[in-house]
């Protein structure tokens, strides 16, 4: 996707990929990892990973649960950040060391289901 998105509800996707600028009013919520040019926090929230290539901005009341990676993060009061946050210029490489370093994870066995007698 090229244009820029404005999330003013729910909305749940695996992905939110744009070369735009996406940006999440109060009232929304944006379940999904984020890509894009710039993101804008309006007061609303975002539970996933976000990289921006630009500015991530969170506006007063705003959420963010997910790792952050963008050149810069503009944050205003009252708004919670749960998550590791990289910025700065060598953002998206420095990153890429950090997941290089962490020794790989087992995936979780599933549970099996029970048997239920008749």
């Amino acid at each position: 996707m090229t244009t820029d998105v404005e999330i003013n509800e729910y909305c749940a996707k695996i992905e939110m990929w744009t070369a735009g600028l996406v940006t999440v009013g109060k009232k929304g919520t944006l379940i999904a990892e984020v890509r894009a040019e710039g993101v804008i926090v309006k007061g609303g929230e975002i539970k996933g990973p976000v990289t921006s290539r630009g500015s991530v901005t969170l506006d007063k009341g705003s959420k963010i649960f997910g790792n952050i990676t963008a050149p810069s993060l503009v944050v205003a009061e009252t708004q919670h950040l749960v998550g590791m946050i990289v910025a700065g210029p060598r953002a998206a490489e420095l990153l890429a060391e950090i997941d290089a370093a962490m020794p790989p994870t087992k995936p979780l066995p599933l549970a099996q289901p029970k048997k239920v007698p008749a």
